[in-house]
């Protein structure tokens, strides 16, 4: 069986103090001679980005930003030679496993692969899967913000998923609030203008309305835009009734008014997660704070004593919500409930 080769593609700007940390990842997979090479395109660098990537002896091309990533990521793959790309981010960091990968690579018949990515945040981690490993020539990037893969021929995409033992990503881009929330507005902003052209569009494609929406909304709740991101959610769940992405509507939207304090509004909501098949566990999480904020504290232990991990509509594994300090709490006020 032939090695397969692979290219590590990255969109830049700005970099600097990140760029030589991601690319540094990449050496154990160049060491063993399944990478071959690594493309960094730039969209506009005023630091030293640029600069750094050259010295690191990565291949370098600029580009105007577009307001628009997938536009980005796709003309960052014009020129790649090599069977397969892994694409990237600056502030990513690369743990691989490059036999097993290599093995991976070289017996999939996928157009891409899915990879586990641990964000983490200034309010917690959690991992997600998402397609970084793609075929050259089989798939190209489509949406404007929080891109995604499509076929270049038609017809259905082929994914499948990379073990996180084989490859895994760790992403600390919104590591602080002020980060976080300068990104966040950014991408409402992307989201908003993606929605306003399949709003002009003839026919725009259902789950791409949804999808467009859940961004819109996630990132308003992540720059502050509570109210905004109440009216995105809300959208998805009159437009697309019964779906997997109004589910995904319904749960973000319960963890906006929580936070807002509309317990007995989050109540109704967790029953709706749990009859649309919504995780059990992720239920009783959710359950829980809003009872406990209700003042029944026994009952919002009894509903977690049991939880160990979270996993929400999406699949996102959560880490570092207060679950263990959720608990100590509630344990430490039923004596005093009575």
């Amino acid at each position: 069986m032939l090695t397969p080769t692979l290219a590590a593609v990255l969109i830049v700007r700005d970099e600097e103090h990140t760029l030589a940390r991601c690319l540094g990842s990449l050496q154990p997979l160049a060491r063993a001679g399944l990478l071959t090479a690594v493309h960094v395109h730039d969209t506009g660098s005023s630091d030293a980005t640029v600069r750094i990537a050259g010295e690191l002896g990565a291949i370098v091309t600029t580009g105007p930003w577009t307001e628009d990533f997938a536009a980005a990521r796709n003309a960052a793959l014009a020129g790649v030679a090599a069977d397969w790309v892994l694409s990237l981010d600056a502030d990513e960091c690369v743990e691989a496993d490059p036999d097993a990968l290599a093995g991976l690579l070289a017996g999939s018949t996928a157009d891409g692969l899915t990879v586990e990515i641990e964000n983490v945040h200034d309010d917690g981690t959690h991992t997600h899967r998402h397609e970084r490993l793609l075929r050259v020539g089989a798939v190209c990037w489509t949406g404007r913000v929080h891109e995604h893969l499509t076929p270049v021929r038609g017809g259905g995409l082929r994914l499948a998923s990379a073990p996180a033992g084989v490859l895994r990503l760790t992403h600390d881009g919104y590591a602080t609030p002020q980060v976080r929330r300068r990104k966040s507005e950014r991408n409402a902003a992307l989201a908003q203008a993606e929605l306003d052209r399949l709003a002009a569009s003839s026919g725009p494609e259902p789950e791409l309305v949804a999808k467009t929406l859940l961004d819109l909304g996630r990132s308003c709740i992540e720059a502050g835009r509570a109210q905004d991101a109440v009216d995105a959610f809300e959208a998805v769940r009159a437009l697309f009734p019964g779906t997997r992405r109004a589910l995904e509507a319904t749960d973000s939207l319960a963890r906006v008014l929580l936070a807002a304090g509309l317990d007995d509004v989050v109540l109704v909501l967790v029953g709706q997660l749990r009859d649309g098949g919504a995780p059990r566990a992720y239920c009783d999480w959710l359950e829980a704070q809003a009872r406990a904020q209700l003042g029944d504290v026994r009952t919002a232990l009894a509903l977690i004593e049991g939880v160990d991990e979270l996993v929400d509509t999406g699949g996102r594994r959560f880490t570092g919500t207060g679950l263990a300090e959720l608990k100590h709490l509630l344990r430490q006020l039923v004596p005093a409930a009575g």
